[in-house]
């Protein structure tokens, strides 16, 4: 599958999830994080490998960045793997267990995210 049948594909899967775009950029509000998402390309090529970029913003650090994924406290790449629509819905479905700072500090104990980028302010909400 081509990279356009892949965006494709995991936009319908996050449009029937109810995943909302905020400026391009797919948000999964929990309690107190919000997850932002986005779908990048390994390069130009039309089987290029993808990823899902993804960034998590806790309310207590403030209104949320404009930027997306790359402005959040948390910043991680999930590759793209297997059927698009059905790697999006797991990852929707991952990304929903975790809406509260607590429940990232657990998953973060459990190797969850480990070679993620967490700044300093989100590594003190969570106690690491």
């Amino acid at each position: 599958m081509d990279q356009k049948a892949r965006r494709a594909a995991v936009t319908k899967a996050l449009r029937a999830r109810k995943v909302a775009l905020r400026k391009g950029h797919w948000r999964i509000p929990g309690p107190e994080i919000t997850w932002i998402v986005d779908l990048r390309a390994d390069g130009p090529a039309p089987a290029a490998a993808m990823r899902f970029e993804i960034g998590a913003w806790a309310s207590a650090l403030g209104p949320e960045p404009d930027g997306g994924a790359v402005d959040c406290a948390l910043l991680a790449d999930v590759l793209l793997e297997g059927e698009a629509g059905a790697a999006a819905t797991a990852l929707v479905d991952r990304l929903a267990e975790l809406g509260t700072v607590e429940s990232l500090a657990a998953a973060r104990s459990r190797g969850d995210f480990a070679d993620a980028y967490v700044d300093r302010d989100l590594r003190e909400l969570m106690g690491e």
